[in-house]
């Protein structure tokens, strides 16, 4: 499998190196395929009420990408070996805007632009840090804070991470206390374990399971060609937000307790029907990302430790939707027992056939958050977060549950090159009207489930909430500004 490696440097002082992990191989391979895209930003969005001293703050963020030395790391190639090379955390690019004398639908608008640049602008991961942030001073107790990662360096375990550490940091610095130590284990140790782990074999046990599971894998999904715009670049993507009524989560969460299982899985389950239902297709697959962090060394470390899995799905019609979750909760089961090959791993040793500018196996994402994020302050200052959008597209169609502002939506990105809006929006509404027909019978066949009719909120690009605090659901980077 992969060459020998050298083991990882013991400083991480500014200039140190080692060998990337194999996630950040692949993504370092998409950036440099398409160079102008913003699809694995991830740049969020910080809304800070109270006093802030801006100082501090910056000083604060500084020390946490000191620790975390992932966040301040560029990236070069050569002789096929891709090494990660640290920058100093004064490297970090840190921008400062004063927009408090501004009146304030001047300041809305300045802030949106700040956000909206930085969103969209991609990281050139050969020259900068894999971070950049901007301070921006609205008023004398309003203080947005915009942060961007590179996927390469940060994924979703990671955001509550860096945010306790950016707490911890800052009320050190105001208090004048050391704050509590760095981890012991660093992201350089997960880069060169897992290496180690694929090149003894330890895994050979889970190829075999995904050689199996994927031996005759489903060819790519044949999205209505109603709404696609050929014009968009490959990478380019739009947004909606679908509110939904919350009875129906309670209702699909209860259901899921009576199969047996989560609410993930009848997601999971449910999606993949209505994804039958809308492209035709009997045969298909989906990939959700799993954490990747399966040894407690890695809880507290900022890295891009995330697995993609892949779940494929036959529609038989005559089948119960009780068996249908059934069957899938041991499809996923199965997935977490197999879940460390890497997906790249995975692609280079079962070598699928790949059609230009589709993603191996699957190319819709069903991601589910589950968990509310937690109340957060900074000293004094109460800390609210939001993701911005980069405008740029991971895969055809991402669908993403999470919580907002206490209740459960769906984030819904999509390819215009190859979904159109309006075709992403009507497979949302097949979901949740399959949701909430399951839940009310789960003896009904999956071929004669019809979907209930339900209301939902549907929020576009370019329709933003008014005033500061419904400014960056509607903050999104635009490839058509640049086309």
């Amino acid at each position: 499998m992969s060459t020998a490696y050298d083991d990882r440097p013991r400083t991480a002082g500014a200039g140190s190196a080692w060998r990337a992990s194999l996630g950040q191989e692949r993504h370092w391979a998409y950036q440099g395929r398409f160079p102008d895209s913003a699809a694995f930003n991830v740049p969020i969005a910080v809304l800070l009420r109270g006093a802030v001293d801006l100082s501090a703050l910056e000083r604060a963020l500084r020390g946490v990408v000191a620790r975390h030395e992932s966040l301040r790391a560029s990236f070069e190639e050569s002789a096929g070996r891709l090494t990660a090379r640290l920058h100093a955390p004064g490297d970090v690019p840190v921008l400062r805007h004063d927009l408090r004398r501004l009146p304030e639908t001047e300041r809305i608008r300045r802030l949106r632009e700040i956000g909206s640049a930085e969103a969209a602008r991609p990281f050139d991961l050969r020259s900068e840090p894999t971070t950049r942030a901007h301070l921006v001073s609205l008023a004398p107790d309003e203080t947005a804070v915009i942060v961007n990662f590179h996927h390469i360096a940060f994924d979703g375990w990671s955001s509550p991470v860096f945010f306790d550490d950016l707490e911890d940091r800052y009320r050190a610095l105001l208090s004048d206390v050391p704050g509590r130590p760095a981890p012991v284990h660093r992201y350089v140790d997960f880069a060169v374990w897992q290496r180690r782990r694929i090149e003894r074999g330890v895994h050979e046990t889970q190829l075999d399971h995904w050689r199996q599971r994927l031996a005759s894998p489903p060819g790519p999904l044949p999205w209505p060609g109603e709404g696609q715009d050929r014009e968009a670049p490959w990478w380019g993507g739009d947004m909606a937000w679908l509110g939904l009524p919350q009875g129906l989560i309670q209702d699909a969460q209860q259901a899921a307790r009576a199969c047996g299982t989560s609410f993930f899985v009848l997601g999971l389950a449910i999606y993949q029907l209505a994804l039958s239902r809308l492209t035709g297709c009997d045969h298909l697959a989906v990939g959700t990302p799993f954490a990747g962090r399966t040894d407690q060394r890695w809880r507290d470390v900022v890295g891009f430790f995330v697995n993609t899995l892949v779940m494929p799905y036959v529609f038989r019609p005559d089948v119960p939707v009780g068996r249908l979750v059934e069957d899938t909760h041991r499809l996923v089961m199965a997935a977490h027992a197999n879940q460390d090959i890497p997906y790249g791993v995975l692609l280079d040793e079962l070598a699928p056939h790949v059609e230009p500018e589709r993603t191996p196996y699957f190319q819709t994402m069903f991601i589910l958050q589950n968990t509310p994020a937690p109340t957060r302050s900074l000293d004094t200052a109460t800390l609210a977060t939001n993701k911005l959008v980069t405008g740029s597209a991971r895969y055809d169609i991402t669908f993403s549950l999470g919580w907002r502002r206490g209740e459960l939506a769906l984030e819904l990105e999509n390819r215009p090159r190859l979904v159109g809006q309006d075709t992403a929006i009507r497979l949302a509404r097949t979901f949740f009207g399959l949701l909430a027909a399951a839940t009310a019978d789960l003896s009904t066949p999956v071929g004669k489930l019809d979907p209930a009719t339900l209301a939902l909120s549907v929020h576009r690009r370019g329709e933003l909430e008014p005033g500061t605090d419904g400014l960056f659901r509607g903050i999104i980077g635009d490839w058509r500004a640049s086309a």
